[in-house]
């Protein structure tokens, strides 16, 4: 029986693995056993229920921080990788903060330090020094083949990946976020192997992780695989379940979060008084719809009693963050929705890559209704970061500066849906590649190929 050590910490490596064809897959392989490792006996035991085939074992680890070393390192990563997006954060930081000392240091420091050589000695003298046995435990017990990591930028999985190199076993790191290589930080330690989404991010990977071509793997994005499937709801029971009129045109309004702004009520008042004023040429409605790894205020929903709206996702904490799950039927009602809507609106959001994949037109806000003193919580901010500059530079999604220019586009969208249909399609063939719904099925076969080689 071979082994595969696979994390799930975070909420997206559910997302992008359980909830994906990549198990699957893998459990075809009638020598395949799986090892599943999660944060908590409540993660723990809500996983077991549903994904209770007897070759998936789980196993929980209480992550802790470590060694004063350790800790060292840990810190260092973000100071060793300079983009446009980290000098961004970093002003948006100071701004905030008003540390202007502490900013003007710390970019000196990164200036001096953020290259490819002091990456290298970084990693070198990390893996070194640093002792961890919180994983040797584990790898005793089940002397894994294969250890599958989905999100090195955190500590737990960087241990995990201490103990596999120290044994010689083979890895393979997945990136599975369009922005992490240029907003977080670098990449502590290297895998063997690395699995990547697009070209992109591949670049990207060796730009500012020294990683070798040859061992990054373009794999799709597999979280999108149902996307291309053909199992939607019919309009009308679409719209019943919504309470919406199917007559009408669907805006769905994406929120960006309370952690990064505060011009989402605001925003969603106004298209709401959008539905009254007789600006748009068709008659619509609105549905909003709420990040999966917020919350919400509740006060703010009881002043807004006929908003309609979704909640998806289960919350594992009681605070934002990592610790939450979409489930087979959210993910199905978010198909449903992104395939039925006439028009998506936000602000800066992966989620406009999702409607763009099903031929959606996107409007992106590039303004706040209310001033906003603190740039760090304005959502402006992210049309300058690195990873979504790429997307909106292709023409595929409108930018609006003002509330008439939202409107104005708006109703171009709804009069012609068509429109900017040509820059979706070169959008998707760049942060997707493949549009044949089997990327999950690419990723397995490549960590069994990695198993065998």
């Amino acid at each position: 029986m071979r082994t595969i050590f696979i994390t799930i910490f975070e909420g997206v490596e559910v997302k992008n693995i359980l909830r994906t064809p990549i198990l699957e897959n893998l459990l075809k392989e009638d020598d395949i056993r799986i090892v599943l490792f999660t944060k908590s006996v409540e993660k723990l035991d809500f996983y077991k229920k549903e994904f209770n085939d007897p070759r998936i074992l789980f196993e929980v680890v209480e992550w802790k921080s470590k060694s004063f070393v350790d800790n060292l390192f840990a810190k260092l990563k973000f100071v060793l990788l300079r983009t446009k997006t980290t000098d961004l954060k970093r002003k948006l930081v100071c701004q905030y903060e008003k540390k202007y000392l502490r900013y003007l240091s710390g970019r000196l420091i990164n200036m001096i330090f953020a290259w490819p050589i002091f990456r290298k000695i970084a990693r070198f003298i990390d893996f070194a020094l640093v002792k961890d046995d919180t994983f040797k435990t584990f790898f005793d017990k089940y002397n894994p083949d294969l250890v599958f990591m989905a999100h090195l930028f955190d500590e737990p999985e960087i241990a995990m990946l201490r103990e596999a190199k120290k044994r010689n076993i083979k890895t393979v790191g997945f990136i599975n976020s369009w922005d992490k290589v240029t907003a977080r930080c670098m990449l502590r330690l290297l895998p063997n192997k690395l699995i990547v989404f697009n070209n992109i991010v591949k670049k990207e990977l060796i730009d500012f992780n020294e990683v070798m071509e040859e061992d990054v793997f373009v794999s799709g994005l597999p979280q999108y695989d149902f996307l291309y499937s053909n199992k939607v709801s019919s309009r009308e029971d679409f719209f019943k379940k919504i309470n919406i009129d199917p007559q009408k045109e669907l805006l769905v309004y994406a929120s960006m979060g309370r952690a990064f702004s505060v011009s989402d009520w605001d925003m969603i008042d106004f298209l709401y008084s959008l539905k009254f004023s007789g600006k748009l040429k068709k008659d619509f409605d609105v549905l909003v719809r709420f990040q999966p790894n917020d919350f919400v205020d509740e006060e703010e929903l009881k002043k807004r009693p006929n908003l309609k709206y979704d909640l998806p996702g289960k919350r594992f904490g009681s605070k934002r963050g990592v610790d939450w799950d979409m489930n087979f039927g959210e993910l199905n009602h978010l198909h449903d929705t992104l395939f039925h809507m006439s028009i998506l609106v936000c602000y800066a959001s992966s989620i406009s890559i999702d409607a763009v994949v099903l031929d959606r037109p996107v409007v992106n806000i590039d303004f706040e209704i209310k001033e906003n003193p603190f740039l760090l919580k304005s959502p402006t901010q992210y049309y300058k970061t690195v990873h979504y500059k790429n997307a909106v530079d292709i023409g595929a999604i409108s930018l609006v500066k003002s509330k008439e220019q939202l409107v104005e586009s708006l109703n171009s969208y709804l009069l012609n849906p068509s429109l900017l249909k040509s820059e979706r399609a070169r959008l998707v063939r760049e942060q997707c590649v493949f549009t044949d719904g089997k990327s999950g099925e690419r990723v397995a076969k490549f960590l069994l190929q990695n198993i065998k080689s």
